[in-house]
């Protein structure tokens, strides 16, 4: 808000928000799955739980959050369901037509080339995407491209995307990486990057600063994480040994980085995984298998029974219960990331 009284104070946010926004610890983001205009985020550090007002989300079930937007359907029965995006933070919407073919992920970009426009991307079994400008979705066919070196195109699926210095990198699930072109005949250009043995599922791309990054997870009686750089001048992998002065968050819709020493006032470790696979509880790892004394799980959230039909959710040390008890599936909230995508078009008024 302080950056839309005048062009001067506007030129004094461009500078100063991003170094404040990283001052700000990941937040645990809580939305109902009966929710009307509330969502709440944790802050598991300082143990606070704030309270956000929305518009109104009736008839409009979320399915997974994508650069600070929540993704929204209209009335999910109908094909013709638009796609509404809404950030939690600046309060920024986008709405797009629904993708013809089924998708499991929404990635959401604001390129500057060819020109300034925002472009989703709905990932799994194929790739879809669709411009700002676009009144129809373009559907890429890649059997006779991207899948030609797998070895059953039957069981090969893209796994998940991510937007990396203004280019669109998809990966699938026996790790081949790409580029979407998204110029008059889209295409996707296979990256010829040595592989590094036995892929499976639970493999995710992450954009950190100047690196691309990979993460493998894998759970055999307890959860195991590896974490690579994609070295471009190689093609190859590079299995990355120490996070240093940053900190690995994991969920199932969301995972990105955060340097904790630039946390105001911060004392929690480092070169570690907060790993959020629970709707209560996440568990934290050390990239070197070190525990150094940590439990293995915290506890986020506890449910308490109010009536035998119905229930809430309780922050501890909080003493703030979140009302609804059908909350869906926890996910982490990046203060840091949540004015990326917006920072085009935000630039531009100050021109």
């Amino acid at each position: 808000m302080l950056g839309y009284v005048c062009r001067r104070w506007r030129l004094y946010v461009v500078a100063h928000r991003q170094e404040f926004m990283m001052s700000q610890p990941p937040l645990v983001v809580f939305l109902s799955d009966h929710a009307k205009r509330a969502c709440y985020f944790n802050d598991i550090f300082d143990q606070r739980l704030y309270k956000a007002t929305l518009p109104n989300l009736v008839g409009k079930p979320t399915s997974g959050l994508t650069c600070g937007y929540m993704i929204m359907k209209y009335n999910k029965e109908r094909k013709d369901s638009p796609i509404w995006l809404l950030n939690y933070f600046t309060r920024h919407e986008h709405r797009f037509p629904c993708p013809p073919k089924p998708y499991r992920a929404v990635i959401l970009a604001s390129l500057a080339t060819p020109s300034r426009e925002f472009i989703i991307v709905a990932i799994d079994p194929v790739l879809q995407f669709c411009r700002s400008t676009d009144v129809n979705w373009t559907v890429l066919d890649l059997n006779d491209t991207f899948f030609s070196s797998s070895t059953d195109l039957n069981e090969t699926f893209f796994e998940d995307g991510v937007v990396f210095k203004g280019k669109i990198y998809v990966l699938t699930n026996h790790g081949e990486i790409g580029v979407l072109n998204l110029n008059s005949h889209p295409y996707v250009t296979l990256l010829e990057v040595k592989s590094i043995g036995d892929w499976s599922y639970g493999m995710h791309l992450l954009a950190f600063n100047d690196k691309l990054l990979m993460i493998r997870r894998t759970y055999s009686f307890q959860w195991k994480f590896e974490v690579y750089e994609l070295n471009f001048v190689k093609m190859k992998w590079v299995k990355m040994q120490n996070l240093k002065d940053h900190a690995l968050f994991l969920s199932p819709n969301t995972s990105g980085f955060s340097n904790i020493t630039k946390w105001r006032g911060s004392q929690q470790p480092m070169n570690c995984i907060y790993n959020l696979f629970l709707k209560d509880e996440y568990t934290l790892h050390f990239l070197d298998g070190k525990f150094s004394n940590f439990p293995e799980s915290f506890p986020i959230m506890k449910e308490e029974c109010d009536t035998y039909f119905a229930s809430k959710f309780v922050v501890p040390r909080c003493r703030i219960s979140v009302p609804d008890a059908a909350l869906s599936f926890p996910s982490w909230y990046f203060p840091n990331l949540s004015c990326n995508v917006d920072a085009l078009s935000y630039n531009y008024l100050t021109s």
